[in-house]
């Protein structure tokens, strides 16, 4: 009797862990550093065929931890940054219309199975980082009198340049073409950020002799042409592409 009894805490137990272990996360790793804000979180199930209906089901969370917070503490307490009920693949790009993930910050994320809305089993717990990225300088490329037949790159949309002049008014004066060479007309659009008006074409002054040209939304495709004129009427130009 007490060996059927053994036997069958045994198979009992042993349920229970299968069913425990039955969910694996495969990615991100647990302590992985991940270069994406969006990245593929993946896991696999065994023991069991996968099930979604309404009262049983698979789940994600994701939750973004506080400074030395265990990463169990963090999914039952903290906000889920990302839910996602009735998962039918095994599989799942971070989406872009989540809550943005933040350079700097620890990710805590789990899978759980669902049953009669109570939590049946989960996962374990893995945890990933998102580095602070290094600052990128853009490179300022030189105004010239003369076309030389250099087409430069845009950098973070935009384009910056030098122009190692004197005879220069408080305001640039420049025209900006198209890949038609038709001349760009500058167009006041409302930023909802700042609350006010500001050019859609514009140049900025950065520094020294420095300046970055915004060229708008949804520029077309092509190489354009930048034409400077100073305070003496001479002119400079540069011709970049946008891709």
């Amino acid at each position: 009797m007490k060996l059927k009894l053994l036997f069958f805490y045994f198979l009992f137990f042993t349920g229970i862990l299968q069913a425990q272990e039955s969910i694996l996360l495969n990615m991100p790793m647990d302590g992985d550093t991940i270069n994406t804000k969006n990245p593929l979180l993946s896991w696999s199930l065994w023991g069991e065929l996968p099930t979604n209906t309404v009262r049983e089901y698979y789940q994600i969370i994701l939750v973004e931890l506080q400074e030395n917070q265990d990463v169990s503490a963090g999914i039952l307490m903290n906000t889920p940054l990302l839910r996602v009920d009735h998962l039918a693949q095994n599989q799942l790009f971070y989406p872009y219309d989540a809550p943005e993930l933040e350079e700097g910050k620890w990710y805590a994320w789990e899978i759980q199975k669902i049953v009669d809305n109570t939590l049946a089993f989960k996962s374990e717990t893995y945890k990933f980082y998102i580095p602070i990225l290094p600052t990128e300088e853009p490179v300022y490329y030189k105004l010239k009198v003369k076309d030389d037949g250099a087409i430069y790159d845009l950098q973070f949309g935009k384009l910056y340049f030098e122009l190692d002049e004197d005879y220069f008014d408080d305001e640039l004066n420049f025209q900006l073409y198209n890949p038609s060479n038709e001349k760009i007309q500058a167009q006041a659009i409302f930023n909802q950020e700042a609350g006010q008006f500001a050019q859609e074409v514009n140049v900025k002054r950065t520094g020294s002799n420095l300046y970055e040209l915004t060229i708008g939304s949804n520029p077309a495709l092509g190489n354009y042409k930048l034409v400077v004129q100073n305070a003496k009427k001479q002119k400079y130009q540069i011709k970049f592409e946008v891709k």
